[in-house]
């Protein structure tokens, strides 16, 4: 317990906060997920019958990109988007449509730092925005699969900022899958936990639930510290 201690006290304050903000998503992810299995388990479980009326009908995949598109545009947490989609669909489905929601929502936000450029990126992210671009310029697909771990800015200005830097395509696209997946594969293995527990399996499952959120934040830590080390420098010294 000391260990630990130390290991926060030594933190710094944005180290700490990142960990705070990470330890708050996963509470909402876990109070939606509590509530989900409730909901569905309910005597009159309507909202079972239409998920799983929905996931047999064609358009629930364009409907999910749809909402995931739609929802990057205002800010709505990506974390939050994906466990939705796990809860509505299940562990496996869910995953597919939230990673396939995820690549068209930043695939829009790339072509459209691509078309329109920085002054669009400016609005959203203003200054420091540039510092973001920059990095991302130097770094191209590896950039891209860092930014997914660290809470490194919006998810929207982010993505337009590999479009302003001109980052190939497929670069962008590829450490986007590679990050974005890892973090519904967290989010999905969360969910099933969830399940198992409430099922009557051995609640020691919810160690493996624990054990997967220090993973998360220790790759968090790694990252930041790895971003630190590559950011540009500050102009203003």
């Amino acid at each position: 317990m000391n260990g630990i201690i130390n290991f926060i006290m030594r933190m710094d304050a944005k180290a700490l906060r990142a960990v705070l903000v990470s330890l708050a998503l996963f509470a909402a992810l876990g109070v939606m997920f509590v509530a989900g299995k409730m909901l569905f388990d309910a005597d009159q479980s309507p909202v079972a019958s239409w998920f799983a009326w929905l996931s047999e009908q064609w358009f629930a995949l364009p409907l999910t990109i749809a909402i995931f598109i739609a929802l990057s545009f205002v800010g709505f947490p990506q974390f939050v988007l994906m466990g939705a989609a796990v809860v509505a669909f299940g562990a496996i489905e869910g995953f597919l449509y939230a990673w396939l929601g995820t690549l068209a929502a930043a695939s829009v936000h790339y072509w459209l730092g691509l078309r329109f450029g920085s002054s669009l990126v400016q609005r959203y992210g203003g200054e420091w925005a540039n510092r973001i671009s920059d990095f991302i310029g130097r770094n191209g697909m590896l950039a891209s699969i860092i930014v997914r771990f660290v809470p490194s800015g919006p998810f929207i200005v982010v993505n337009m900022g590999f479009g302003v830097t001109r980052t190939p395509y497929w670069a962008f696209i590829l450490g986007l899958a590679i990050g974005a997946a890892c973090k519904i594969i967290i989010v999905s293995l969360g969910w099933q936990i969830i399940l198992d527990f409430f099922n009557g399996q051995d609640p020691m499952v919810i160690a493996l639930l624990v054990a997967a959120m220090v993973a998360w934040i220790g790759l968090m830590l790694l990252a930041r510290r790895w971003l630190r080390r590559n950011r540009p420098e500050n102009p203003d010294g």
